[in-house]
């Protein structure tokens, strides 16, 4: 390669330009070099840093905008999907196998006060606050608050079904009530006491500080139970 690039210096070094040879090369017309360069050529040419920036600029905006698109998505759903779960199936209770439980005993004892009391018109009678827990009072006043001066026929009518013993030492007593069309409004003559409606209710009860082994209702809350087929008995006075 040095001996290639040295040959012109070695030449005029040796003689003059009288002893050039004739057939030296000559250097190429512009017509023979637009001849070469015209050529097609099938390599494709290289992409310029600028190219390349600008695609590489074009993918990172492309994925900013599929991460974008993918955490607003996210944040569109719902942190909790809704389950549904199939109804329990209605409990069977033996008659009369309940009818002696302590419990079930407090919560009739309930039921009938409170009906005299919201006939009554009066959330404070005597013979209503002692069937509850004094701290549970003001929430039951708040619960049956639209039922005081209406006409109860007799006590809330109420099939207990199950009674059960929580862990914090409370008792729960289910079943179903009527909560809809055993009581009427006096004041109006198109109220009447038809269409029964049944619903699962729950007392959660308390030891009577007062008197041992008996219970006060501190609360009522929507059950649990299947009431489709359970009958619910109404008496009066």
């Amino acid at each position: 390669m040095l001996a290639g690039c040295a040959l012109p210096l070695l030449l005029g070094a040796c003689g003059t330009s009288s002893d050039v040879p004739e057939s030296s090369p000559t250097a190429l017309s512009s017509d023979d070099a637009a001849a070469e360069t015209d050529e097609p050529t099938t390599e494709d040419a290289a992409p310029t840093s600028a190219q390349t920036s600008e695609q590489d600029q074009t993918t990172e905006e492309e994925q900013t905008t599929e991460e974008q698109a993918s955490q607003d998505d996210a944040e569109d759903r719902p942190d909790t999907w809704a389950t549904f779960t199939a109804e329990p199936p209605p409990l069977a209770v033996e008659e009369g196998e309940l009818d002696e439980d302590p419990r079930v005993l407090a919560v009739e004892r309930f039921n009938e006060a409170f009906a005299r009391a919201a006939t009554a018109d009066d959330p404070q009678d005597q013979d209503w606050l002692a069937t509850l827990d004094e701290g549970g009072l003001e929430g039951l006043v708040e619960v049956f608050e639209e039922e005081f001066g209406r006409a109860y026929p007799g006590p809330l009518p109420f099939t207990p079904l199950q009674v059960t013993e929580l862990e914090d030492g409370t008792w729960s007593v289910q079943g179903c009530m009527v909560t809809d069309g055993f009581s009427a409004d006096p004041s109006r003559s198109d109220d009447g006491m038809t269409g029964l409606e049944v619903s699962s209710i729950e007392y959660s009860l308390v030891d009577d500080p007062g008197a041992e082994g008996d219970y006060l209702v501190e609360a009522l809350y929507s059950g649990t139970i299947n009431c489709s087929t359970t009958e619910v008995e109404t008496r009066s006075w």
